[in-house]
């Protein structure tokens, strides 16, 4: 698998105004393997931060996510499901190596999470592992395109921003605590965290990749493109990313998020989020 192309830029503060950092977004791949991953951490809502020296929280889980999934990459012989499986409890002890204040005593609006999809090619095809909002569009040479992930995800957080933006400040935030707080247990929606048992929800996905297939990984910051703006469809996007590249579509991006007075209306909880993509080649 060949990396055609990656892309990885910052978006607004969830107070407005723009980040000085690097996002909360990361990436990993592995061209030899064959295997790639984009990581969105979940911007930090909770009383408490519990990295002491980070970015952010979401940063510094998502740098973690990443650091581990090169460390201990999966087995060729592995399926993803037992590989998972494995990682998750990795990821919670590398957690809990760094953090100022154990979890089991943090608030739990204050524990990590992020959406993260993870693509493998193997014996033809492009596997794929999913928690959360990000997406893959794979389109294989003779035109056929195969959307990995929950494409409805992005579409749901739109809804849920158009009604909770039209509050203030301070009403946002609590609901964001309040949502957060329910992450990943029966009342909640299951996203990559500290709890391993989220392994048993990612959706697990495969499609056909002879050679010459490329496929689009993204955060839903670049997705954006699609949901909620409706720029593209799916297939229109990655036929775009490969004619004219990530870096122009990015620009394109941001040209819709230039005015915050348009988040309610149009259901964002920022008014530019973190956006990454990789384009990747069998």
């Amino acid at each position: 698998m060949k990396l055609v192309d990656s892309i990885s830029f910052p978006g607004s503060k969830l107070v407005g105004g723009m980040k000085s950092g690097t996002g909360d977004d990361r990436y990993a791949f592995d061209e030899a393997a064959g295997w790639a991953c984009v990581i969105d951490g979940a911007t930090d809502v909770g009383p408490v931060r519990i990295f002491s020296a980070a970015e952010s929280d979401a940063a510094r889980y998502a740098e973690i996510f990443a650091a581990e999934i090169v460390a201990g990459p999966a087995d060729a012989r592995e399926i993803p499901q037992a590989w998972f499986a494995r990682l998750l409890p990795r990821i919670r002890k590398a957690v809990e190596r760094e953090v100022k204040i154990p979890l089991k005593d943090a608030p739990r609006s204050s524990h990590p999470t992020a959406a993260a999809t993870w693509v493998r090619v193997k014996n033809g095809r492009i596997e794929s592992a999913t928690l959360g909002d990000s997406i893959a569009i794979v389109r294989t040479p003779a035109g056929e395109v195969t959307v990995l992930g929950e494409s409805s995800k992005p579409a749901d957080e739109q809804k849920r921003a158009q009604t909770v933006m039209a509050g203030t400040l301070e009403d946002r935030l609590k609901w964001l605590q309040d949502v957060r707080a329910i992450h990943n247990t029966a009342n909640g929606y299951w996203v990559f965290g500290v709890q391993p048992e989220a392994a048993a929800h990612i959706v697990y996905q495969s499609t056909d990749a002879p050679a010459g297939t490329q496929a689009l990984v993204m955060t839903d910051g670049y997705y954006r493109l699609v949901s909620p703006y409706g720029r593209y469809t799916d297939a229109q996007l990655i036929e775009a990313v490969i004619a004219r590249g990530l870096g122009e579509l990015m620009r394109e991006l941001r040209s819709l998020e230039a005015s915050p007075e348009d988040d309610a209306k149009i259901g964002r909880f920022k008014t530019s989020d973190d956006a990454t993509a990789l384009l990747l080649e069998v």
